[in-house]
């Protein structure tokens, strides 16, 4: 029975496990820009008229911000501004910071999703790693249960035949054997409870990146 070089390709296994899981740590542990900075509420993102997000925004020479349609027919009926009442005189210039705001929401919201997509796809990857090597520490298992079977069987007739270090060897390989199925089985463990955190994060994140959909039209 070949233990030594199991042993060696159970614990290059560990290695490579672990050295994953760890990366995979570090990568999900870097914190997402998911929350408002000044620089978010610097410009509006809604029509202080419809109060929904912009649609074909303008700027009135009072610099306020309304959409275009809703600007006109205020405009109609009233020709001051809305918010501070002084003449707009009908002029209102297409808000091009208001656009480039949008713009940048637009793509915070997609790095967003994104980020959520991969933090996803790394939590499938722990529990499928996870799976694999659950089933190896059940294969292991068996090996163990296997080697005890051969050491209670043949145990009484390697001593009577004076191969008592054998024996020793054999239990020593059972020892060995199972401390890596043990191993396995716990780090099996600790991957699917990170996934689950990694989950749990990706879910609270994507209800973040909703709220920033939200904020901005997408059929500018």
């Amino acid at each position: 029975m070949s233990t030594n070089s199991d042993k060696r390709a159970l614990d290059d296994d560990s290695k490579n496990e672990s050295s994953r899981s760890e990366k995979i740590a570090k990568t999900t542990a870097r914190k997402l820009d998911f929350e408002k900075t000044e620089d978010d509420d610097a410009l509006p993102l809604a029509c202080s008229i419809c109060k929904q997000p912009f649609l074909d925004p303008i700027v009135t020479k009072c610099n306020h911000y309304f959409c275009k349609h809703c600007a006109l027919k205020h405009h109609e009926k009233n020709l001051n501004c809305f918010v501070c009442y002084k003449p707009t005189l009908g002029v209102f210039n297409t808000a091009v910071e208001i656009k480039k705001n949008i713009a940048n929401v637009q793509e915070k919201a997609k790095a967003m999703v994104k980020e959520v997509s991969t933090m996803v796809e790394k939590a499938a990857m722990l529990v499928k790693n996870a799976e694999a090597m659950g089933a190896e520490s059940a294969e292991i298992v068996e090996e163990v249960e296997t080697m005890v079977g051969i050491v209670e069987a043949n145990g009484a007739d390697l001593v009577a035949n004076a191969s008592w270090d054998s024996l020793i060897r054999m239990v020593e390989n059972v020892e060995v054997v199972a401390a890596s199925a043990r191993d396995m089985a716990e780090k099996a463990a600790e991957m699917v409870q990170e996934a689950n955190a990694i989950t749990e994060k990706a879910r609270a994140d994507m209800a973040k990146a909703l709220v920033v959909i939200r904020n901005v039209k997408w059929d500018l």
